[in-house]
Formats: C-alpha cells, structure tokens, sequence
C-alpha cells in the first residue's frame, strides 16, 4: 500500500467523523480533527488508536470527503494519534457547498428542533436523543452526515459562550428578509401572488409547528422576514382570510387555521417554491415579547423521532 505521507499535502482544518470495525467485530467511531490532504488521501488527529490497513468510513463535515479508506499509518502524539489515511475506490472528493445567500447555514435552534429558549439541560438531553438515532453506529437509523450536523449544532449551543456569540449573529441576521424571498418568484411574474400566498402560509406553518405556545406573528414581521411593503400583502391575507387559511388572533397578529395546515401539507409535495419554503435553512421562529408566558423549550418534532411532540 503506498504511503500517503509521500505526497505533498495542503492544511485541511475540517472534522471528520470515522467508523471502522475492531478486531473483535464491534463498531467503533470517533470524531477527528483534519490536519493535511492532498489527492489521494488525508492526514487527521484523532482520540483513538485504529489498526493500521484498517477499513474505515470517514464524512467530512464541510462535505468534502466522504467514503472509505484504508489507515496507512497509526502513530501516538501524546494523547492522540496522527492517522494516515488513504482513498479508495469508494472515496467520493468534490469541493465543499459554497455558501450561497439564498441556501443559508442552517439555523442550530432547528438542527436540533428545540426553542432558542431552551435550557441547557433540554439541549443536552435533545441532542443525547437526537445523536442515538443518528449516530453511525445505528444499524437501522444511523447517518453520519445528519450526526455531524448535530453535532456541529450542539458544540455551539452547549458552551455558554459559544451560544451568547451565536445568538447575537443569528440576531443581527434575523432582522434581514430571508433571502429566498427575493428570488423573482415572489416579485415578478403571474405566479408572484400566489407564491406569495404560499411564502405567508409557510411562515405561520413553521411557527406553529416550532413554537405552538406562540402560533402568530404579525403583519409586521411578515413585511421584514418576507421584504415586502404592506401593500404587497394586502390583497394576500385579505384571500387567506376569506380561504380560511388564516385568522386574526386576538393581538391582530395572525395564525394559521387547520384548514391551512391541510392547505400547506396537500401541496407541499406538489410545489417546488413550498418545498423550498418548508425547508429546515428557511425556518426563522419569532421570539414572543417580555410580556410573553415562558416558553417550555423543548420540543422534538416527528420529523426526527417518528414519535408525537415531547413538551
């Protein structure tokens, strides 16, 4: 086998995530830090010792690198070990997603589907929930990359720091329009209004579903999640109304009715601008006022659990 450390490599600063079998049969994993790569392989820091021509699976978080390699070298650096490891067939490499302004990062309250007012101990006991049914070593439900993206989410929010930096940026971007309504699906064209019906809909349908103690949200909000004067909208909610796919709450704000919901989820397999809209990246939750009742914060959707709603 050649040995990959013969090859120039470039600094690669990513985590990978690996699962490999012992020698006794058991699965076994562990997360690692990137420290090279080049073309046919990567160098990475990791807290285990792995058998070297060990096969194991690596996922890149960045999405870079993903399939299985061969371990190469295995040597000791104090604690840890520095692992070469070497592409197979099966390695897929392709440059990471560039980040576009209308796929934003995935906001980390969704990733793991609970309020940004949740405690400390509903994120752990969230994401100890959450990372069992993803983890690799699942047989049945494992998917490493929906675990990294867990776990990249719940490093941020468990670190009372991190989450006090975090919240400030996601706060500073939650008073933009989300980006995907300025494509000119929303703005131009004959399919303007109804997209625009649908925009509407989809935001009181992701705020009821993650926050159901506070189902509303204001004209207001609309006009800035959504980049539209009011007069855009008038003729929008004035239909929603008369469909009964909405209704004033009692603070004017408004609501989505079941109707709506039935509306939302007939078409949500039919319409690629709902879909869009229904994605996780394009989910902003508003944050009920001072005089609000506390949030219980710590809600699982079906969507991970298969189970109803824990409260």
């Amino acid at each position: 086998m050649q040995d990959v450390r013969e090859e120039a490599r470039r600094p690669k600063n990513v985590k990978y995530l690996l699962s490999w079998r012992a020698a006794n049969g058991s699965t076994c994993s562990a997360e690692a830090h990137g420290l090279d790569i080049s073309s046919s392989g990567v160098g990475v820091e990791c807290p285990r010792e792995i058998q070297v021509d060990a096969v194991v699976k690596l996922n890149a978080s960045d999405g870079s690198v993903a399939g299985e390699c061969f371990v190469a070298h295995c040597t000791r650096r104090g604690i840890k070990f520095h692992i070469g490891l070497e592409f197979s067939e099966k390695t897929r490499q392709h440059a990471p997603p560039v980040s576009r302004r209308n796929d934003p990062e995935p906001d980390f309250y969704d990733t793991l589907q609970i309020s940004p007012k949740a405690d400390m101990e509903t994120v752990h006991r969230v994401f100890r929930i959450m990372a069992a049914r993803f983890h690799p070593d699942n047989p049945q439900t494992g998917d490493p990359e929906e675990f990294l993206r867990l776990k990249k989410a719940y490093d941020t929010l468990s670190d009372p720091g991190k989450r006090a930096e975090y919240d400030g940026l996601r706060d500073t971007r939650d008073t933009d329009p989300m980006p995907i309504f300025e494509l000119k699906d929303f703005v131009t064209g004959v399919e303007a209004e109804s997209n625009r019906r649908l925009g509407v809909l989809s935001l009181l349908y992701n705020q009821r579903r993650m926050d159901p103690d506070h189902p509303s949200i204001s004209l207001l909000d609309m006009e800035k999640r959504m980049g539209f004067p009011r007069e855009y909208l008038s003729f929008t909610m004035w239909y929603l109304r008369a469909k009964d796919f909405v209704k004033a709450a009692d603070n004017s704000d408004y609501v989505l009715t079941a109707d709506g919901v039935d509306h939302v989820e007939l078409h949500a397999g039919k319409s690629e601008i709902l879909a869009k809209l229904l994605k996780p990246s394009n989910i902003r939750t508003s944050t009920p006022g001072k005089d609000s009742k506390p949030d219980p914060a710590n809600r699982i959707t079906q969507k991970y659990l298969g189970e109803p709603t824990i409260r």
